[in-house]
């Protein structure tokens, strides 16, 4: 019965969500927010995963009733491929206001570092009738320093803002999200973009609780 457990805990590991809210902060002013437009925008030199990645969080937030633009789509190249002064971020945000946007919502990759996994631990318990020969064979790479099983996980920070008047670039909301490597970039997406809309609807911002 207990390698049953073991197994069942390891399929666990890697078949659920890549993605997982490690920590957020919400103004605590704001009770709620519901914007009438909001611009989805990537952070990232990508162009390929800035555009699934926008493409899938403004879908998901249209599904829920928000009306939602990826910046992809509002932005000229230029505007992304080059450095912005503070004159040139006054002309976007009054462009933004100007055609009904109220709230930009902001999504880049912070950093990442490595993680060893319990898999082998696993492995090696599950085998009752392990000899002295195998488990030492098994082992031994602990004598030789060599690297144990690892995987990639990657920080992100997603941050809320509101453009309407009187709030003019106030933070509402701001979340970071741990991303497993998953297997493809397109699981990897859907995950964080779930994890995301899920804390959205829970702290009604954004997204209103049905």
């Amino acid at each position: 019965m207990r390698y049953i457990v073991v197994a069942l805990a390891v399929f666990m590991f890697f078949g659920c969500s890549t993605s997982k809210m490690v920590n957020q902060w919400k103004d605590p002013a704001t009770e709620t927010f519901l914007a009438n437009k909001v611009l989805v925008v990537g952070m990232t030199a990508d162009k390929e995963i800035r555009r699934a990645f926008e493409t899938e969080l403004s879908q998901e937030l249209e599904k829920n009733d928000v009306v939602a633009v990826r910046s992809i789509d509002f932005f000229e190249s230029s505007f992304s491929n080059a450095k912005q002064s503070e004159t040139d971020l006054n002309t976007v945000e009054q462009e933004l206001l100007e055609k009904g946007f109220d709230a930009i919502l902001l999504s880049k990759i912070t950093g990442q570092y490595s993680k060893v996994t319990v898999v082998q631990a696993y492995r090696s318990f599950a085998k009752p009738y392990q000899s002295f020969r195998d488990y030492y064979y098994s082992n031994q790479h602990i004598y030789q320093k060599e690297q144990l099983e690892s995987y990639k996980v990657y920080t992100s920070e997603t941050s809320l803002f509101c453009i309407c008047p009187g709030k003019e670039r106030e933070l509402l909301w701001r979340g970071q999200i741990e991303i497993t490597a998953p297997n493809t970039s397109k699981k990897g997406i859907s995950d964080f973009v779930k994890t995301l809309t899920a804390a959205l609807k829970e702290k009604q911002i954004l997204i209103s609780l049905k």
